[in-house]
């Protein structure tokens, strides 16, 4: 037992980042964005709360890290109502500011909580400046460069998202891609996975970041590693350790065996 605790206990301390075999999905994620040219715009929607946030805030993070290092445009929103309380947690972890010049209301805006999960999409899709006047703040979206020339769906070239909602998840696949054909990639909690899959597999999700695995996949892309790599640091070395156990003790009971054989 205490073996097992010190496997816990020393990469969460003093995490290694080991290399990881990354999934499909994840790579296609992040293909995805680095195939966009510099100053594309992204419409990313945070649609999941505190709940979430320990499988889907690390990859959130790592996602900005790769949009703000391309010098990408990133307009994001929240489908979910505690979105706006994970906004400031991704952003410090990801410091726009100071990391990478960006500036908000030039580079980046959050335009808030919108309420009504596909309505919301399908306004935000239709005629943001229409639905929106407002960012989270207060302040008036008109005068922000950022959205001068995005009003909807045709100024937006990838749509992302990060939920732990069904709804928000095929939402955006019904709004974003069967109504506009646009390029989408969602992220998602591990048990959603099945019931997303098929759309991806289908080409109507570019790809897909599966839970604290994708995360950690989408920190080791980018080269941020942070909670999620920790994370599979933890597994990888308590789960050695209960498969040497395994080994070990079905080695004694054979070698028990043939003694009593004897």
């Amino acid at each position: 037992m205490a073996l097992v605790m010190l496997s816990i206990i020393v990469p969460a301390l003093n995490p290694l980042g080991l290399p990881l075999m990354t999934g499909q999905m994840s790579q296609d994620w992040y293909d995805a964005v680095d195939a966009l040219p510099e100053g594309s715009v992204i419409l990313f929607d945070i649609g999941y709360g505190s709940g979430g946030y320990p499988s889907l805030g690390p990859g959130n993070i790592a996602a900005f890290h790769q949009m703000f290092d391309k010098d990408l445009k990133v307009v994001i929103m929240a489908t979910a109502l505690e979105g706006t309380l994970m906004y400031p947690l991704v952003m410090a972890g990801v410091n726009p500011e100071s990391n990478y010049g960006a500036v908000y209301g030039e580079d980046y805006v959050f335009i808030g909580y919108v309420a009504g999960t596909q309505t919301a999409m399908a306004g935000v899709l239709g005629d943001l400046h229409d639905l929106v006047t407002n960012d989270y703040q207060g302040n008036p979206i008109s005068g922000m460069t950022i959205l001068d020339d995005v009003n909807g769906a045709d100024d937006i070239d990838l749509v992302a998202y990060m939920t732990t909602s069904g709804d928000i998840a095929e939402g955006w696949v019904y709004q974003a891609y069967s109504q506009y054909n646009m390029d989408v990639i969602g992220g998602t909690l591990s048990m959603m996975t099945t019931s997303i899959k098929p759309y991806y597999d289908s080409g109507q999700l570019l790809g897909i970041m599966d839970g604290i695995k994708g995360a950690a996949d989408l920190e080791f892309l980018t080269g941020h590693p942070g909670d999620a790599i920790v994370s599979s640091d933890i597994l990888t070395f308590s789960q050695t350790l209960v498969l040497i156990f395994i080994a070990v003790g079905n080695i004694s009971w054979f070698m028990t065996r043939k003694e009593v054989k004897r």
